[in-house]
């Protein structure tokens, strides 16, 4: 959902020197995305189609930065980069909103868990499009 956000905050905001990609750490390729997710962002006039994809070594190589949503993201990603890259990763709340803690994965859980989660992915998107704005000028 934070790539979707993302890119079409950047894509109205002018920015457009700025790839943006998601994965997962969990090999769920192929399958379909979170239709509760999709249901939250849809009414939001976002539109996430398309399937998970497995975090791959070009993605880490060629990233900037790798924004994680939990801690266990975090140490995922560690293992598959030297220790030297480990300063390209960052959690999303620390980059978004200067707090050290993870997002709460509302998989499974209920509908306002997930319209929670929505919001305040949208909040820190809205957040980093300012941070790279400021970057990119």
């Amino acid at each position: 959902m934070a790539e979707v956000i993302l890119k079409k905050m950047l894509q109205e905001s002018g920015v457009t020197c700025i790839e943006v990609e998601s994965a997962g750490v969990r090999n769920l390729e192929g399958e379909p995305r979170d239709t509760t997710m999709a249901a939250c962002a849809y009414k939001a006039g976002y539109v996430m189609n398309g399937e998970a994809r497995y975090i791959s070594q070009d993605m880490t190589g060629a990233a900037d930065w790798i924004i994680c949503m939990e801690s266990y993201h975090v140490v995922e990603i560690q293992k598959r980069l030297p220790y030297v890259q480990w300063s390209r990763i960052h959690l999303f709340n620390e980059i978004c909103f200067d707090e050290k803690t993870g997002m709460p994965d509302p998989s499974g859980g209920t509908i306002d868990m997930y319209t929670n989660a929505f919001h305040r992915i949208e909040d820190g998107c809205r957040a980093l499009v300012l941070k790279l704005s400021k970057t990119t000028e």
